[in-house]
């Protein structure tokens, strides 16, 4: 842990439900979030996110580094409150919007309508591929490595938006490293919760990527509920039957559901099928 004095902390950068995160002029590549006086925050669930990084092995520990916003170090604040030092989501993770640069995130690679009004074009089903694989690149070395994400959504990953899209994952300091506290209490976002009580943890994740499967390739913005019981999708790009099976079984209410290192392969697989016959958007 380090103190707040230590730090170089330069202008507000963005204000969120748990905390402000500053500009470290000094250190322009990574940011400073303080948690607000009345957020319950449990700093050894904080340390236990910094100590489970530095344990990964270099080569875990580059995945970790270059797909998510990964609480780097916990700092002590002023009036008994905490902070985290993060890495910082370089400029093409950012889109400017009527003159104000907001985060690009996943919502604007699946929704047509929403990413047209501001600029941008959905993901191609080969992009979408491409930002999933990262995604499961990224929670198989968390499950393998004893952790689990928890709120994924499209709020809570970003993406550089290009033909050879790059994802980030934020909101970090919410994840759980298993046996040890949660810093944060888990927020669940709407339209991407699961709807069955006791899906937790890395099986929660597992069906989250599921999720995210339907949502990007598919271009599917509707709810998964527990009466859901087929699903009509707007968009219908070639799958093969592995990617197939894997969706469905990761969606269903008793399921085993596939694992992270499970999709991998055969989102490879389809990610070459779909740039051999050059699938448009």
């Amino acid at each position: 842990m380090i103190t707040m004095t230590r730090l170089d902390v330069g202008p507000l950068l963005g204000s969120g439900g748990q905390g402000d995160v500053y500009e470290l002029p000094s250190d322009p590549g990574r940011l400073f979030k303080r948690y607000r006086s009345g957020v319950r925050v449990d700093e050894t669930g904080l340390s236990a996110l910094v100590e489970w990084r530095l344990e990964l092995s270099p080569r875990d520990r580059a995945v970790v580094d270059k797909h998510t916003a990964w609480p780097l170090e916990v700092v002590d604040c002023p009036g008994g409150t905490l902070g985290i030092l993060m890495n910082r989501a370089p400029r093409d993770f950012w889109h400017t919007v009527e003159g104000g640069v907001l985060p690009r995130d996943l919502s604007w690679a699946f929704m047509s309508e929403a990413a047209r009004f501001v600029g941008l074009e959905p993901a191609t089903p080969r992009a979408a591929v491409a930002i999933m694989v990262q995604l499961a690149t990224a929670f198989d070395v968390l499950h393998r490595n004893g952790a689990t994400y928890g709120d994924l959504s499209a709020s809570n990953v970003l993406w550089t938006g290009d033909g050879c899209p790059s994802v980030l994952l934020i909101d970090c300091d919410a994840a759980e490293v298993n046996g040890r506290p949660r810093a944060l209490r888990e927020a669940q976002t709407p339209l991407w919760s699961c709807p069955w009580p006791g899906v937790e943890g890395r099986e929660r994740d597992e069906f989250k990527l599921a999720m995210a499967f339907l949502r990007l390739f598919f271009r599917y913005e509707g709810p998964i509920m527990d009466s859901t019981s087929s699903i009509e999708v707007p968009s219908h790009p070639p799958v093969t039957g592995e990617a197939a099976d894997l969706l469905t079984a990761g969606l269903r209410q008793v399921s085993v559901r596939p694992a992270a290192a499970d999709w991998l392969p055969v989102l490879r697989e389809l990610h070459g099928g779909l740039r051999a016959r050059r699938v448009a958007s």
